[in-house]
């Protein structure tokens, strides 16, 4: 977890879209994305590197695209990908990127 989570939103995410294998899960009750998301905009980047961490807690200040990975079980890991401009935020699996 990032030094800098809060519970409080610290960007705008814009739109959502969900891929098609997110749709799929969540449609046979397998995964819920919504607590993920809320963790990417309140600044908990999940099971990324540190230097993506690192990366993300700049962008928040200086702008730039903004990703978390989340490892929901083995073999399963749920990224959220936010736009640079902030307009849209993406959920998608690893394995579709």
């Amino acid at each position: 977890m990032s030094a800098l989570f809060t519970l409080q939103p610290r960007f705008p995410f814009g739109g959502l879209t969900i891929s098609r294998c997110v749709d799929a899960l969540i449609r046979q009750d397998l995964l819920n994305p919504l607590p993920y998301v809320r963790r990417h905009i309140c600044g908990d980047w999940g099971d990324v590197r540190a230097e993506h961490r690192r990366y993300n807690d700049a962008a928040l200040e200086l702008g730039g695209y903004l990703l978390s990975s989340y490892v929901i079980s083995d073999g399963l890991d749920l990224c959220v990908f936010t736009e640079a401009d902030r307009n849209l935020t993406a959920v998608f699996l690893l394995d579709e990127y």
